[in-house]
């Protein structure tokens, strides 16, 4: 028969079959609405430990399992119960034991108490006898459980009280799972991905110089939809995101690390503007924020920049949220990371570490264009501290289609300072088009010196 039919149609959803556990599978709570206003201490056995209280909605947690064996009018036995990572909540009764067409048992021999994990009930066999097929079934409103841990059971049946109290020489033994425990509530960070257009040498996120704003995907504060209908411990009712989460002002802190030398940043629903704006690190390599429309809904990574400043690559972009439990939360969710998306650059660019206008050589940037079409180029420098680069006739320039050409570097670059600085090639076509090389000329003896840099 199925369980139901089996129990009467009065069974709590929440029952397992000892018989056939993995056809009852156990109840699935989230363990992040555990709640420390809930809780009882463990006693004798379990000091020191504290568990949280589950209950079933006013109905009651059955563990079944069929006697196995027969006893005749008359006949004592002693059925315990043992619990892992759980105790019982509040004391037990007689009345919480059926068996034998619902007799109850007839006294508590050990255990059973409020705190403790085991407990042994008395009966003797009246009326009829106990047939081997009949259930017999533990019936309790609540459980105290530890975070983050199934719940395990085991019912054994003796003939004597001492090896009921010693757990020898059972009759019978049987064991299953009660419930397991989920995170109920989810951080889901979902990237995107931007790129920097060269032909605006990388000012915008499109090619016409319009589009200033970047979205680098967001992050979600949701129901688990990953667990099996988990259930909020303390009702029995289908879990929801309040039920772990704050969901007022500033209630989670959001931690991103990536590059945020360049743009205004905030987290926002829709990248218009009206968001939070990021508290950025002084070294500019990590942000946060303390975000409350975060929770129900997505909220998305943001950078605006202003049509001048270079757009960088940069990411992905890591994220990490410390999510702000609800009061008196037990089992607060731990800090959920995940990645937002990158920016990067279309084109061509090219770092060059060294160009020197040095009088004694002569160096020049060669460029080759197999494309069909002409290839503007801009060079940017980075020169050392004490020195000052200022742009060259040549420091842009366009590439004719299928031709290359060489340019000086006394053309590119004027320095101040020392002769020689690292320099960035930015060219207006496909990699796979261009080639760069660098070649110079000792002028005191006619040596040279090529090095190719794509």
């Amino acid at each position: 028969m199925g369980l139901v039919s089996a129990l009467g149609a009065g069974t709590s959803a929440w029952a397992v079959n000892l018989d056939t556990p993995t056809a009852t599978p156990p109840a699935v709570i989230a363990g992040d609405a555990l709640l420390t206003t809930n809780s009882t201490a463990g006693t004798g056995a379990n000091a020191g430990t504290t568990y949280y209280k589950v209950t079933n909605n006013g109905n009651n947690i059955d563990v079944v399992a069929a006697s196995g064996v027969g006893f005749s009018i008359a006949d004592q036995l002693w059925v315990r119960y043992d619990v892992t990572n759980a105790a019982w909540d509040g004391d037990l009764t007689t009345g919480m034991l059926d068996l034998n067409a619902n007799d109850n048992a007839d006294s508590i021999t050990q255990g059973g108490l409020d705190g403790e994990s085991s407990v042994i009930f008395a009966y003797t066999v009246a009326g009829s006898s106990l047939d081997q097929t009949e259930n017999i079934s533990l019936k309790v409103t609540d459980l105290g459980v530890v975070p983050d841990a199934s719940v395990g059971v085991t019912m054994a049946i003796y003939e004597k009280v001492s090896d009921a109290t010693n757990q020898t020489n059972a009759i019978v033994s049987k064991s299953g799972s009660i419930l397991s425990q989920v995170d109920g509530t989810s951080v889901t960070y979902t990237a995107a991905n931007e790129t920097a257009q060269v032909a605006t040498l990388f000012t915008a996120f499109n090619a016409a110089g319009t589009d200033l704003v970047g979205n680098l995907g967001s992050v979600t504060v949701a129901t688990n939809t990953g667990t099996t209908n988990a259930v909020n411990p303390l009702s029995g009712n289908a879990h929801v995101v309040g039920d772990a989460v704050q969901t007022g002002d500033a209630a989670s802190i959001l931690s991103i690390a990536g590059d945020f030398s360049f743009g205004d940043w905030e987290v926002d629903d829709a990248c218009d503007g009206g968001g939070t704006a990021l508290t950025i690190a002084e070294a500019e390599d990590s942000a946060t924020a303390l975000v409350s429309t975060i929770v129900g809904g997505a909220d998305n990574l943001c950078v605006t920049v202003d049509g001048e400043e270079t757009i960088k690559q940069a990411g992905p972009y890591g994220g990490s949220m410390v999510i702000t439990p609800v009061a008196n939360a037990a089992n607060a969710l731990a800090t959920q990371t995940g990645n937002f998306g990158s920016i990067s650059h279309n084109g061509t660019t090219v770092e060059i570490p060294y160009l020197t206008t040095f009088e004694d050589y002569n160096q020049r940037l060669i460029i080759v264009n197999r494309g069909a079409t002409d290839a503007e180029y801009s060079i940017t420098f980075t020169p050392e501290g004490d020195t000052t680069a200022t742009d060259g006739t040549a420091a842009t320039g366009t590439v004719p289609a299928g031709e290359s050409v060489q340019i000086r570097a006394t053309d590119i670059v004027t320095l101040s300072g020392k002769t020689r600085t690292a320099a960035t090639l930015v060219v207006v076509a496909p990699s796979a088009n261009i080639s760069v090389a660098t070649n110079q000329v000792n002028l005191s003896d006619g040596s040279t010196d090529t090095v190719s840099l794509l």
